[in-house]
């Protein structure tokens, strides 16, 4: 089973040179051309009308219609794709559409695992520059001298930045078995690593610590995740980090057997997860040695929760905080109470609701969300409009855009609180310090490399002005206590 959140689904991947491999079962997720019918054509008489019972004549009525006497030739795919998007869309559920591009690859990745051909390092930015962040085990970078915190200075002699943070990956990924050259900077000596590429799984899970908590960040609830969070609860010292901090901020969802399984170790048995209800019935999910494998932790984690939190990831939340194991700090999550199931045709992919899913206590938080236990109002910083265009911003502009980049420029401490929406000097001086900061052409103008660099500058700041981490480290432990 699994689940779907906003803008999400799941399911097997379908081509057409696979159709020998389509599944054989539904998969549940939790997350994210109807046409009018023409007159009746000559061939068909009034007692064949009749004696046909099938719910789809009209349907098959208009596609023979369609495909002889169309205008132009139009592809059969085409005209059973829009009969099925049609059929979605009468629905009026925003949960329940056809998969394709990237919301298909989205799906994919989460019941099958992302992998890719690369070399086994997370990377993030930290001082402006690219550091490796972690390492992946078992991987061509694990059997190397990599270590955490070292600076990624070239791959395969090409440089790179801060502000080409985004490309760096693609530049270290490549195809399984080909080489890739890594030049890495440490205190102050500079090395390369040569490694050859393998294909690594990819996981939405990340762990670290700070102070005397064992930070776990959870992008999203995949087929993997639950093993990745046994493996990372098993490895935590306890004694030097007794307390365990679980990030699903703007985590959309995923799985749901992921979020089961998950919140499964840190439930005695018998305690309900979560109460499943379709059309028929209502199952209620309870924890057992089935579900956990077996492994237990007597950690009560604090939730981070906010406004993005939805459908697995407030599955997991809810069954820990309402059987008392666990806390939340945030914001009051999405609301996504509906489970979709995803199908498959021979050429398309879909899914749709078939149930809504219950907190333990039997609560339906659809467009409610969960209200966290310790209130924590969000940085203004996530508050940030995004610009509205790509569009070059010079001197003596105006416009919304402007004001955008004031207050991004502001946030970010280099213009004083000044929102005019006007592209004064002030405000060109303060672009081409940023500019020059971040190793960017130092011209006071700004274009798409500069608005991507201050949506990364933010983010990375973000990180370190979360106002619920804060509040999760604060938190003693005897507070979380019954």
């Amino acid at each position: 089973m699994a689940e779907v959140e906003p803008n999400n689904s799941h399911q097997k991947k379908t081509t057409k040179n696979k159709k020998k491999h389509l599944p054989k079962y539904a998969q549940f997720l939790l997350t994210g051309i109807a046409g009018a019918a023409i007159g009746a054509g000559l061939t068909f008489g009034i007692m064949e009308v009749k004696e046909l019972k099938s719910p789809f004549y009209q349907v098959e009525k208009v596609y023979e219609q369609l495909q002889g006497s169309y205008y132009k030739k139009v592809s059969s795919q085409t005209l059973r794709q829009g009969a099925i998007n049609g059929m979605l869309d009468s629905l009026n559920d925003p949960f329940s559409e056809g998969l394709s591009g990237a919301n298909q690859e989205q799906v994919n990745n989460i019941l099958e695992g992302s992998t890719f051909g690369g070399v086994g390092i997370q990377m993030a930015v930290r001082n402006n520059k690219v550091v490796v962040d972690s390492i992946v085990a078992n991987s061509p970078a694990s059997k190397s001298t990599i270590k955490p915190g070292d600076e990624i200075v070239a791959v395969d002699n090409k440089k790179v930045s801060a502000a080409q943070f985004t490309k760096v990956a693609s530049l270290v990924r490549g195809k399984v078995g080909t080489k890739v050259t890594l030049k890495l900077k440490r205190a102050n000596s500079t090395f390369s690593v040569t490694l050859k590429r393998a294909k690594i799984s990819q996981s939405s899970l990340t762990k670290r610590t700070e102070g005397n908590a064992t930070i776990i960040t959870i992008t999203q609830f995949d087929v993997n995740t639950a093993k990745d969070l046994k493996v990372a609860l098993k490895s935590i010292n306890t004694k030097k980090y007794p307390k365990l901090i679980i990030d699903l901020q703007d985590n959309p969802g995923g799985e749901m057997n992921a979020a089961l399984k998950s919140a499964s170790y840190f439930l005695p048995n018998n305690k309900i997860i979560m109460q499943y209800k379709d059309r028929k019935e209502k199952e209620v999910i309870r924890s057992d040695k089935k579900l956990s494998g077996g492994f237990h932790t007597s950690l009560k984690p604090i939730i981070l929760i906010n406004g993005n939190t939805a459908s697995a990831s407030e599955i997991f939340t809810a069954a820990l905080v309402q059987n008392h194991c666990g806390v939340s700090v945030g914001q009051t999550s999405y609301g996504k109470g509906t489970v979709q199931q995803v199908g498959q045709t021979e050429d398309s992919e879909y899914k749709y609701t078939v149930a809504k899913w219950l907190t333990p206590n039997g609560t339906w938080i659809n467009q409610k969300g969960l209200k966290p236990t310790y209130p924590v109002s969000e940085s203004p910083l996530a508050k940030l409009p995004q610009f509205q265009s790509m569009s070059i911003l010079k001197r003596s502009m105006t416009g919304v855009d402007v004001a955008t980049l004031q207050q991004y420029l502001t946030a970010l401490g280099y213009l004083p609180k000044h929102v005019t929406g006007v592209f004064d000097d002030e405000t060109k001086n303060a672009v081409i310090k940023f500019q020059k900061e971040h190793d960017l052409t130092t011209d006071g103008i700004v274009n798409g490399q500069v608005q991507a660099q201050l949506y990364l500058a933010v983010a990375q700041k973000l990180q370190d002005d979360n106002p619920a981490l804060k509040k999760a480290l604060s938190l003693n432990l005897k507070d979380m206590e019954d």
